[in-house]
């Protein structure tokens, strides 16, 4: 009898087990579902902001009829990019930008945004033609906008202005510099150092002038090429490097050179993650 009772005590000690150990699975596969739910939430909407971010990067139909021989890599770290490139046409003035927002993901993709909106702003709405002049009125309305105490929110990048008539070519450079390649040679310009945005520095740009010739080749670039990791002591690319594959391709088709770019960051890669975006365009003078 003693060991009837007891063999059902431990009958309905596991069944309550059994039955509390469902209830909570029961509550945790909840949980997921619901963990799940929101992650979809928010990736759906990543996914929105990249094909926001990809019909303003793409829509750029002023590159082809301006700059025919032209190339752009654009590879983001994440699904959307803090790296961005621009176009603009007004009147006889062409206007190409490369840039590189703060941070990357989400928060860079936001920032490239309104760093874009505020360039069509200073253009369009406000006639300024100078890109030294342009930066300047960007970084004031980024400072305006976005940034808070010692929070250093903007961007570093390129913006030139080519005259369609005189085809003199200026640009402003916060950070990051134009290179041209000329006679297989590489020619380096000047840069300000300091971001379109709230820095160290917060000076007046600087307006700068490329001295080019028909057949010449111009890149400009973000620092996400030369940054990344890898090769077979896991070093950065670095820029010499970066600029020497330049130097190899630039005679070559636009497409070769852009195959050539991302077959090289490949292959350099390797099995390290990517650290940043990177965004190089390249095109013939």
């Amino acid at each position: 009898m003693v060991i009837a009772l007891l063999i059902l005590g431990f009958a309905i000690y596991v069944f309550n087990r059994l039955k509390h150990s469902k209830q909570q699975n029961l509550i945790i596969e909840e949980q997921k579902n619901k963990v799940d739910e929101k992650q979809k939430e928010i990736l759906d909407s990543i996914k929105y902001a990249k094909r926001i971010q990809s019909t303003i990067l793409k829509n750029q139909i002023i590159l082809k009829e301006l700059l025919p021989e032209h190339f752009v890599y654009f590879k983001p770290k994440d699904i959307v990019s803090g790296d961005f490139y621009w176009a603009h046409r007004k009147q006889n003035y062409y206007y190409l930008a490369v840039c590189d927002c703060t941070g990357h993901g989400v928060p860079g993709a936001f920032m490239s945004l309104l760093s874009i909106g505020f360039l069509n702003e200073a253009i369009n709405e406000n006639d300024i033609i100078k890109p030294n002049e342009i930066f300047d009125y960007v970084r004031e309305r980024l400072i305006q906008s976005i940034s808070q105490e010692e929070q250093k929110d903007g961007f570093d990048g390129i913006l030139l202005c080519i005259n369609i008539d005189t085809k003199e070519i200026t640009y402003a450079a916060a950070n990051n510099k134009p290179v041209l390649i000329s006679n297989q040679e590489i020619i380096e310009y000047k840069v300000d150092k300091m971001p379109v945005g709230k820095g160290e520095r917060e000076e007046q740009f600087t307006l700068y002038s490329i001295s080019a010739k028909t057949g010449d080749t111009l890149y400009l670039y973000t620092d996400g090429y030369a940054d990344q990791f890898g090769g077979p002591k896991g070093k950065k690319f670095k820029y010499k490097q970066f600029q020497e594959l330049l130097l190899s391709k630039n005679t070559e088709s636009p497409d070769n050179q852009m195959q050539a770019l991302h077959s090289a960051f490949i292959q350099w890669k390797g099995q390290q993650e990517q650290i940043d975006d990177v965004c190089v365009i390249g095109f013939r003078i």
